[in-house]
């Protein structure tokens, strides 16, 4: 290569006439703009403008499964209380975007891995589009996952470069496409092997330079019909049933997509300058919103949790190829099923054909699903599905590092469990149980070898949900948690470790929310109230829908646990007991709060009025929204600071990512602790004081939130 400039974040090497481009933020694993790597890029393009050699330009990254992620949060962080250096900030970036697009030579950007937020936006600004078809090649603009809107001209380039619903989808939700998916909607040129990505977009570029084609960012004309109708009355039709879908969807909650829609819409209107105006003064809006800054905030809680290694960092986990899962119901075969896709081999029993049977196919569902949805190629897919094999005996499961339990929450079938494969003979293999409440140390209490055994409790739909609770007893060995940790984050889980007990951490936090819902079902609350009013503080369900959904037979083991574990202060509701003692189970077997098919009809939208037959109250009272949603959180909250001040979990960052990632909490609010956090403890602990004399013991605060609130302090200090 003939030239080379220094390596400050992105280099240029020239070859053949074309300016390679490498970004390549050192000491970070992936790439992030930021103040430097504009005042990189601003310098690299000034140069290139005015150089006569030059015929085109590719930029490309120089880490592996990544292009750009996004501009650097911490610095955005940073600017809360100053608006005009952000604005100026939000401003240069829209310029350098600009002058990227109005080069005179053709710009193409070589995409391997993600490409998002102002990744996406520095490759929209590109004459073309490469990407690889790399598994991890994702493009995208999760802005609003962070409460914020494109900032780099992403709400007005994007919508007009693909079709606007696609558009939308993506800015309003954050949702990403893949290489194949991008290629299909318009978004890149071409797919490629990796292999050959430079070389693709370097001919690419000589097409573009051959053959130049009107750009369409800044034209108003569009012929695209979709588009044509977006400057027409229908405009209005197209953004009002968004904002609609929007808000069915947020609760209003969360102000960035509802700013991004007006932003785009003015776009349309009033025209592409206009759009990238509104887009700046909209974003400079957000950056210091109580949303935005909880939900960058969550962000950085997750990247610690992540990174920690909670053991010595000298520890070593075990080298896992293989896992073997027990039970093949729909946890089992959730977690076989999630192991298979992130590459290892799984062995998998049930006690008889049909359970085994039935897992098996739900695992072939899920992967078929993946095919359907082109996550997976179809041979991919089937690849991943043979890493799963079924038996109805312990064939196998030797040689498995790792065994997960998965049957029914029964403690002598899991001691017996634990002891016929401790019978097997290898020394080494670590098993997990994956109960909800029953403690590990009592699980282990008969084991050989009770340095192997934790907990891993995966949450339901497993491929989903996101958190994983790893339980680790007194006697549960460094390098086995080291392992499951290890494991856990390899199947894209963020994992919070907590300490023994009944329920550990989640299941008390939850149990407690469940209760204190069945309390004011019990005193005559209407069941669609009680969840309405929950939705409406920002829950993705309501507590009574929810128990439909885990199963009410569930809900009221696990309560019994918890009643016996605590019975100075947990005192349940017989309204729940009730409704398992007419054989309710909720949404699997079509009886439940909700109507479900097989119920006569329904779809778990409408209320069951038989239920009220069943409590010993069926006189039923309008209540007051406000005061379940009080008495609700505050019980969650109540049992966090019972579980912190045990130690059962570490920090007050794991209780909130917990609480958010496991438990549906509102992530707009933050987490449960820093919500409480921002209404001040002292106020707390008074309004429990009022509940607790008002509605039951239960409801006192916690001796952590008395002392805390004692001492004007707060749990994040």
């Amino acid at each position: 290569m003939a030239r080379q400039s220094a390596e400050k974040l992105v280099s240029v090497e020239i070859e053949h006439g074309i300016a390679y481009l490498r970004i390549d933020v050192k000491g970070q694993s992936v790439n992030t703009l930021s103040t430097p790597m504009l005042d990189r890029f601003e310098e690299i393009l000034g140069s290139l403008q005015h150089d006569a050699t030059i015929e085109g330009v590719v930029i490309f990254s120089g880490k592996q499964d990544n292009f750009v992620a996004g501009f650097d949060i911490e610095e955005l962080l940073a600017f809360r209380d100053n608006a005009p250096g952000l604005r100026a900030l939000v401003q240069r970036g829209q310029s350098l975007m600009a002058s990227l697009e109005a080069l005179s030579v053709p710009v193409v950007a070589a995409i391997d891995g993600a490409c998002l937020g102002g990744g996406l936006e520095l490759a929209l600004a590109c004459h073309g589009r490469v990407a690889s078809e790399n598994p991890k090649t994702r493009l995208g603009l999760p802005e609003v996952q962070l409460g914020l809107i494109p900032g780099g001209g992403g709400t007005q380039r994007l919508p007009r470069r693909v079709e606007l619903s696609v558009a939308l989808d993506m800015i309003l939700t954050g949702r990403e496409l893949s290489a194949t998916k991008a290629r299909r909607e318009g978004l890149v040129d071409d797919v490629v092997h990796p292999g050959i990505l430079l070389e693709v977009a370097a001919k690419l570029v000589r097409e573009l330079a051959e053959h130049p084609r009107k750009d369409r960012a800044l034209t108003e004309a569009f012929t695209d019909p979709v588009k044509l109708a977006a400057r027409t009355p229908a405009r209005k039709l197209v953004f009002n049933r968004a904002r609609e879908g929007v808000l069915e969807q947020s609760g209003g909650h969360y102000p960035a997509p509802l700013r991004a829609l007006d932003v785009i819409e003015q776009g349309f209107a009033d025209g592409f300058e206009s759009g990238i105006e509104a887009e700046g003064r909209a974003f400079v809006e957000l950056v210091p919103g109580d949303v935005a800054q909880n939900l960058m905030n969550i962000f950085f809680m997750r990247q610690e949790v992540n990174s920690d290694s909670v053991v010595a960092k000298q520890v070593k986990p075990l080298e896992v190829g293989k896992i073997g899962v027990i039970g093949a119901g729909l946890m089992g075969a959730g977690i076989a099923q999630l192991a298979a896709y992130e590459n290892y081999i799984v062995r998998l029993k049930d006690a008889n054909d049909t359970g085994l049977g039935w897992g098996l196919n739900y695992i072939k569902g899920q992967f078929d699903g993946l095919a359907d949805r082109r996550r997976l190629t179809e041979d991919e897919a089937d690849v991943a599905f043979g890493r799963v094999s079924g038996t109805t005996g312990y064939s196998g499961f030797k040689t498995a590092e790792l065994v997960i339990e998965a049957v029914f929450e029964n403690l002598e079938l899991k001691q017996q469990v634990l002891a016929e494969i401790e019978a097997l003979g290898n020394s080494d293999q670590i098993f997990a149980s994956n109960t909800s409440t029953l403690p590990i140390g009592q699980i282990a209490k008969k084991s050989k070898r009770p340095e192997n055994v934790l907990g891993m409790h995966f949450f339901s739909p497993v491929h989903k949900m996101p958190l994983l609770e790893i339980v680790r007893t007194e006697a549960t060995s460094d390098v086995a948690l080291a392992t499951a940790l290890d494991v856990g984050r390899q199947m894209g889980k963020t994992c919070i470790v907590v300490e023994d007990g009944p329920g550990f951490f989640t299941s008390r936090v939850i149990g407690a929310y469940i209760n204190e819902a069945g309390w004011v079902l019990q005193e005559g609350g209407r069941i669609e109230d009680i969840d309405q009013a929950m939705v409406e503080f920002g829950f993705p369900v309501g507590p009574l829908k929810l128990v439909d959904e885990v199963g009410i037979d569930v809900a009221i083991r696990a309560a019994k646990v918890l009643q016996e574990a605590f019975p100075d202060r947990w005192r349940a509701p017989e309204s729940l007991a009730a409704l398992a003692n007419a054989g309710r189970k909720g949404r699997k077997n079509h009886h439940g709060f909700y109507l479900y098919n097989g119920s006569g009809n329904g779809h778990g939208k409408k209320v069951d009025e038989s239920v009220y037959g069943l409590l010993a109250s069926t006189d039923r009272r309008l209540v007051d929204r406000e005061l379940v949603q009080q008495r609700c959180w505050l019980a969650m909250l109540n049992e966090c600071a019972y579980a912190l001040d045990e130690k059962i979990v570490r920090h007050a960052r794991d209780v909130d990512i917990g609480v958010i990632f496991g438990l549906g909490f509102p992530p707009f609010r933050g987490g449960i602790l820093r919500y409480a956090d921002s209404i001040g403890l002292d106020r707390i602990a008074h309004q429990l004081n009022q509940l607790a004399d008002l509605f039951g013991e239960r409801l006192r605060p916690a001796p952590l939130i008395v002392e805390k609130a004692k001492r004007g302090q707060s749990f994040y200090g």
